[in-house]
């Protein structure tokens, strides 16, 4: 990982651990850019230079707290697996408000450690490569699973239409109200995340579903 120093020892990684699980709970009560190094050895009840032993920097940090957030993802994966297995909602309605309910708890769960990955998968590309990338991809495929599934009841019959703009339309709905509320358009008001992402399941199963009218015939000149 860039910046980040290979633990040699059982010790060196036991405080390298430390320090990781130190900046995740300051990130549950700030952003990581007002974060300083000292702060994170307090926390860790560490030295400052035992930071500088193991990261070149506070950004070589953010590796690190990527990886822990796709570790996160995998758990995610398994908990809506067995949301699913309790659920008996199989329909297309069913099964959107199933999974934006459960991913909505997730970025609650987690928005500490998804800010910051987020933003720097923004503002420092090479700190993260292209796992943000591969994450947006692998929501894109799971979006394509659910629209072959449910080809019959889709009326939006371009495909790659529908996937992309159901893509844009939720993350950004639950980016902006579940990482950023006070950045950007208010966050809705009197409404939790899990709230807000039911509502947004019906948009999404609106966009589906809705009657369309037939393509005009293009005018002859």
């Amino acid at each position: 990982m860039k910046g980040a120093k290979p633990a040699l020892q059982t010790r060196s990684q036991h405080t390298r651990d430390k320090l990781v699980a130190a900046l995740e709970r300051l990130l549950r009560q700030k952003a990581f850019e007002q974060i300083s190094v000292a702060e994170i050895a307090h926390e860790a009840g560490v030295s400052v230079g035992a930071v500088y032993n193991r990261f070149e920097n506070k950004d070589a940090f953010i590796p690190v707290l990527f990886e822990l957030y796709k570790a996160r993802l995998e758990d995610h994966a398994a908990d809506q697996h067995a949301e699913a297995e309790q659920d008996t909602d199989e329909s297309l309605r069913g099964v959107l408000h199933r999974t934006l309910r459960v991913g909505a708890r997730f970025m609650a769960r987690e928005a500490h450690l998804m800010r910051s990955v987020h933003l720097y998968a923004r503002i420092r590309p090479d700190l993260i490569g292209e796992g943000w990338e591969e994450i947006t991809e692998t929501a894109r495929q799971s979006l394509g699973a659910l629209y072959d599934h449910f080809d019959a009841e889709i009326t939006q019959r371009d495909r790659t239409r529908a996937i992309e703009t159901l893509a844009y339309f939720l993350n950004t709905a639950l980016i902006e109200a579940g990482l950023y509320p006070d950045l950007g358009p208010p966050a809705p008001k009197g409404l939790s995340l899990e709230t807000l992402a039911e509502e947004l399941a019906d948009f999404a199963w609106g966009y589906l579903t809705a009657q369309r009218a037939p393509a005009s015939e293009p005018a002859c000149g």
